[in-house]
């Protein structure tokens, strides 16, 4: 991990992609905010590139290389929760980036040989969740348009090769009509996949950013400490009560936690 991330700040795109949906009022302030986070990453200055690039983040700047590159510093910067926090952000943008993918994957390895969670099942996600989670969103429409294309394709062969067989007087092909309904079959599979994904893109969730959060009973400082939740956790937003938001992890646990420690995804 450490050899990629050393080389994998991307600094080849320009600060006109970056911020292409602003106006020209705001691009030499936020051109300026890009180059100074990529030469100070590049000359080893972790806590400068972070200012900077947060400086572009906090004008609403999406972007993948942006978040990519947060990332990277963060967890230069020694911020692990975060760094897990801006790949994600990374890959929600741009869902095809390799990069992204796999400095998130050996970020969470660093987290389970560092965290000893008492609490059973607070990083597993649900069955569903898992299953849609394994491929992407143009792999998943993809494959749904080819096998209910292939579906139909073979259905039609099967009732035309039935129908010439009626004709005269000897016997259908099965195998056509077996193909099409296991066609039929798994493009109700692979529809089933793609609209668990949109169910997913709806659901609100955060990771946690501190290296440890006391999770409290209710929306206030003073309630009892039911739990400890640690950096680069994934928990699902349930509701929020002025800085307070309540979190629910993957085993079901619930519980509240100041908003400021975890970043919205």
């Amino acid at each position: 991990m450490t050899r990629r991330l050393t080389r994998a700040i991307t600094v080849a795109v320009t600060a006109a992609a970056v911020c292409s949906a602003v106006g020209p009022a705001r691009a030499d302030l936020l051109d300026d905010a890009w180059k100074r986070g990529n030469d100070a990453y590049l000359r080893g200055d972790y806590p400068a590139a972070v200012a900077a690039y947060e400086q572009l983040q906090r004008q609403e700047v999406a972007s993948p290389e942006l978040a990519y590159n947060l990332g990277n510093a963060y967890y230069r910067f020694g911020q692990l929760g975060r760094a897990i926090w801006a790949w994600e952000i990374a890959l929600a943008l741009d869902p095809e980036s390799e990069d992204a993918r796999y400095n998130l994957h050996q970020a969470r390895q660093v987290v389970e040989k560092r965290v000893h969670d008492k609490l059973e099942g607070v990083d597993r996600e649900p069955i569903w969740i898992r299953v849609v989670s394994e491929l992407t969103l143009s792999t998943e429409t993809w494959l749904f348009l080819a096998l209910y294309v292939s579906f139909f394709g073979f259905l039609f062969l099967a009732l035309r090769v039935r129908s010439r067989a009626t004709e005269v007087g000897g016997h259908d092909a099965p195998a056509w009509g077996a193909i099409a309904a296991t066609l039929g079959v798994l493009a109700t599979l692979a529809g089933a996949l793609l609209a668990g994904r949109f169910a997913l893109g709806r659901v609100p969730y955060a990771v946690v950013l501190d290296d440890q959060v006391a999770v409290k009973e209710g929306a206030d400082p003073n309630y009892r400490t039911t739990f400890d939740v640690h950096a680069g956790l994934r928990v699902r937003v349930l509701d929020r009560d002025q800085d307070w938001v309540r979190i629910q992890l993957a085993n079901g646990l619930e519980g509240w936690v100041r908003d400021r420690d975890v970043g919205r995804l």
